[in-house]
């Protein structure tokens, strides 16, 4: 799975709607997104962002001391 832009936020509820639309912009329709985060709130956050936007969360995975990092395909 090759992603077209990485990004990696880090800081409790720093994640937000706007990092995360401002990221997914330089991503082509049908590209991937990859997120690293470790803000607690992202386990909700992004995937209820992927559907308000109707982007597709591909995949989800803990890294471990907090890390998160989730796949997002930009489909609009």
């Amino acid at each position: 799975m090759s992603v077209a832009k990485s990004v990696k936020i880090w800081g409790a509820h720093c994640l937000g709607p706007v990092e995360l639309k401002r990221a997914i912009a330089d991503v082509p329709v049908g590209g991937l997104l990859e997120v690293i985060t470790n803000d607690p709130c992202a386990k909700e956050d992004v995937p209820t962002w992927c559907r308000f936007t109707r982007n597709e969360l591909v995949e989800f995975q803990e890294l471990g001391d907090g890390w998160m990092r989730f796949v997002i395909r930009r489909t609009r």
